[in-house]
């Protein structure tokens, strides 16, 4: 065993938090912007090409240009609802309304610098949603909910959240990174699997059948796409990895098990900057979707 492993690697000390990940600080702002520019340069576009190509031409039935409504669920900063907001007169790509919920608004933008269409509020992904906003959406996008462990091993009270905000032949676009992380590297780097394994167990198991619980609720056409990113985002992959799991030690864990990690993390850097070595980090993005039937039923509870 690993001496930078745990006598017993499950009995982690976890800190009292349903998020296990800052909200306050510039640097968890910066991460999450960060983030999102490396995963749409892996995958090409916010919103992934199948569900654009169904409910994105932004023509009605008549033919006359309709408007695409849009949730952001789990917004953050707001950085995927205001990219997404500037595909909105695109050539071939409809004018988008962006709606942005979180359960807090300590990161967001202020509301002055907001284009026109779009609307950021809090609200509680795993609570009910308003009449006014049920079934208004044609896009639900929800990501990054493998920190939320309010969630447990269950991630069907989004997935419900979600349904409900979504019209009939809408799209759910789940974003997560995928669990299986590659490390690219020179010779053995024993500390960064040693990282890598323990990092492993923290994430919550249904991310390995999410287009399965998709489907168990009614939707339909659910599948899952990981991106393979190109070596040229690999250094901006390895310092995001850093920066992911330094805020989730400090946040979600307390003594001992958070200086344990911590100095797991500085000995994989040090691997990482090693030049006989230079182990760097190949995150997946994942993208699972499923439609909502046009013609609903209830959906499984």
């Amino acid at each position: 065993m690993s001496p930078l492993q745990p006598a017993n690697p499950d009995g982690f000390h976890e800190a009292d938090v349903a998020y296990a990940l800052d909200r306050a600080g510039y640097s968890a702002s910066g991460r999450l912007t960060f983030q999102h520019y490396l995963w749409k340069d892996a995958t090409g576009s916010p919103i992934h090409p199948d569900v654009l190509s169904d409910v994105g031409t932004g023509l009605g039935d008549t033919g006359a240009e309709v408007e695409v409504q849009v949730a952001d669920v789990g917004t953050g900063t707001g950085v995927w609802a205001l990219d997404v907001a500037r595909l909105s007169g695109v050539t071939g790509i409809a004018k988008f309304k962006v709606h942005g919920f979180d359960i807090s608004d300590e990161q967001f933008p202020p509301a002055h610098i907001l284009p026109d269409n779009v609307q950021l509020s809090v609200a509680d992904a795993l609570g009910d949603v308003p009449d006014s906003l049920r079934g208004r959406f044609d896009i639900v996008h929800v990501a990054h909910f493998a920190g939320v462990r309010a969630l447990g091993d269950d991630p069907s009270p989004v997935i419900k959240h979600a349904l409900a905000l979504l019209k009939p032949g809408g799209w759910i676009q789940w974003d997560e990174w995928a669990r299986e992380v590659e490390v690219v590297r020179l010779s053995p780097s024993p500390h960064c699997d040693a990282a890598l394994g323990v990092s492993a167990k923290i994430f919550p198991q249904w991310l390995h059948d999410l287009a399965g619980h998709l489907s168990k609720h009614g939707l339909v056409q659910s599948i899952r796409q990981d991106f393979q990113p190109s070596n040229f985002l690999l250094p901006g992959l390895t310092a995001l990895w850093y920066m992911t799991a330094e805020e989730v030690v400090k946040v979600g864990f307390e003594e001992p098990t958070r200086s344990m990690m911590m100095k797991m993390i500085l000995s994989a850097h040090a691997e990482t900057k090693s030049l006989d070595i230079r182990a760097m980090f190949r995150m997946c993005p994942s993208s699972v979707m499923g439609k909502k039937p046009a013609a609903t039923s209830s959906p499984p509870m």
